[in-house]
């Protein structure tokens, strides 16, 4: 399922014929979609705003504009079954379309909060340390514009690179003219920071000395508002406005609107996992869908397979979690499928699991036994039952996040079936309530070796959040694996916690367990 905060006038979409309600700025109201699959609310014309919404049994949600135009993709392609929570802005007092499909039959909930707001107050703004806005700042105190600069922009594009060693850049991150404040999401001290403004110009800026090989996704939030004094609830409130930089082209997720779509910084150009890689048709494998029940978990989920086509099987398997976003948003089958035609991978199966929901995905994939009987009792007969038997030897586990924790707890559940974990930032600062924090790696302390080898990868920006970060949780579970004897490599990466980087890792870590030299 993928989920938008909000986009771009990207071409018409009709109404129903049927009037649209008019809610208040809170409320709830439940439904059945009938044959149309589809209901909409009229939104009022508001100020500066935020609307928090829940939803369920909705599987897509679009905002629309007052001729009918798609504004922002809420939701796409979600479980029909789902619950999702959302947090967006309206068209500043402009009138605007919400519509919610489904399938028929199906029934719907929808509670909402719309509120006018402030926006948050701009940090104080210090001396920037690019000498190329220092050269600006000198040439507006002199009276000079900030035209020319903001031309070369255009030309050149963002973050604005400039050298500061053989190992290291500066990367300066700009908005051009927003009312009151600018956040980075993505940044590389892995906070959502702040910019500053230059003076009273339009210039919001903010440096960043990193490494020559820094890769990472990035957004940029202009007039985030002010929700509370909740610090979470503050900090969620820059997805409100988070969006692709303007002055950059490059991404790694074309088409969408721009809250749909991050910004990429790649300051090395030898990448596997490219624009052009992922655009390309699958050609030399076939990519199958399917849908598979499980009783251990009481729900439905999508189940993709990439199937490389040879004279033999592919000896090789790659069980992946969040499939649908790995597939649906990174086209990660697209880029293995080239990679193996190449020969820069052997022939490798990649089965990819849909994660459902944000709250089925959180429940499910931290260390929870109902989840590891699924995969060992489920999952594997069924793939089987597709042709796809699998050797725990050459079997992989691999995850992000929960992911990538889920991938170490299954193969501690079940040591014989997954002989491999392919760890992407791994959520190992996680405990059950009650617990203390890096449950799964004290797991592993009191546990018996057992015969599993392991790739863990973390972003080097990973070092805040529970516990200090992913960065340093995955080192110290890399130091305990060691210390118990397994066959464990870690590796970090210049990035934070992205996709961008988890692709590049997940080519990394197969070409590793398969035998071959990386890059």
């Amino acid at each position: 399922m993928k989920m938008a905060w909000s986009g771009l006038l990207i071409g018409l979409s009709a109404l129903p014929v049927t009037a649209c309600e008019s809610p208040s700025l809170q409320g709830e109201q439940k439904g059945k979609f009938d044959a149309s699959g589809e209901v909409c609310f009229a939104l009022p014309e508001l100020g500066e705003n935020y609307v928090q919404a829940r939803l369920v049994g909705v599987t897509d949600a679009r905002l629309l504009d007052r001729d009918n135009r798609r504004i922002r993709t809420l939701i796409e392609g979600g479980p029909a079954d789902g619950t999702q929570t959302l947090l967006f802005s309206l068209p500043v007092h402009q009138s605007s379309t919400l519509v919610l499909n489904g399938n028929e039959g199906e029934r719907w909930h929808f509670q909402w909060r719309m509120k006018e707001t402030s926006a948050v107050v701009k940090a104080d703004s210090p001396a920037p340390a690019s000498p190329m806005l220092q050269k600006l700042a000198a040439d507006l105190v002199a009276g000079g514009s900030t035209e020319t600069f903001w031309q070369k922009r255009q030309q050149e594009g963002t973050p604005m690179i400039e050298p500061v060693d053989a190992q290291h850049r500066r990367v300066t991150f700009l908005w051009r003219g927003a009312r009151h404040n600018v956040f980075l999401l993505g940044s590389p001290a892995g906070e959502h920071d702040p910019l500053f403004r230059l003076g009273d110009s339009d210039v919001w800026f903010r440096s960043y000395v990193v490494p020559a090989d820094t890769l990472m996704q990035y957004k940029l939030a202009p007039d985030v508002p002010l929700i509370g004094s909740d610090p979470h609830e503050q900090r969620q409130a820059i997805m409100v406005s988070a969006q692709a930089d303007p002055l950059n082209p490059d991404t790694l997720q074309p088409g969408g609107d721009r809250w749909n779509r991050h910004s990429l910084l790649a300051l090395d150009p030898a990448r596997y996992c490219t624009l052009a890689r992922m655009k390309k048709p699958i050609q030399y494998g076939q990519l199958t869908r399917h849908q598979l029940d499980s009783d251990f978990l009481g729900n439905t989920r999508e189940i993709k397979i990439y199937r490389p086509r040879m004279p033999q099987p592919a000896r090789w398997t790659l069980l992946l979690f969040d499939g649908k976003q790995y597939q649906d948003e990174y086209h990660f089958a697209n880029v293995l499928d080239d990679l193996i035609a190449r020969h820069v991978l052997p022939p490798v199966n990649v089965v990819f699991i849909d994660t459902l929901d944000h709250t089925r995905r959180s429940a499910e994939l931290p260390p929870n036994p109902r989840f590891a009987d699924f995969m060992a009792h489920e999952l594997l007969p069924w793939l089987h039952r597709q042709g796809l038997s699998l050797q725990r030897q050459k079997t992989v586990l691999a995850g992000s996040s929960y992911g990538g924790l889920a991938a170490s707890w299954v193969a501690l559940r079940y040591p014989r079936l997954f002989g491999n974990v392919l760890s992407l930032s791994g959520s190992y600062w996680w405990a059950p309530k009650g617990e203390a924090s890096d449950w799964l790696t004290r797991q592993y302390q009191q546990s018996p070796r057992y015969p599993v080898r392991f790739w863990l990868q973390a972003g080097t920006f990973e070092t805040s959040g529970p516990g200090g970060g992913n960065y340093p949780n995955t080192l110290e579970f890399e130091q305990v694996l060691r210390d118990k004897g397994y066959r464990v490599s870690f590796h970090p990466y210049a990035s934070g916690h992205d996709y961008a980087a988890w692709c590049e890792a997940l080519v990394d870590g197969m070409r590793d367990f398969t035998g071959l030299v990386r890059k």
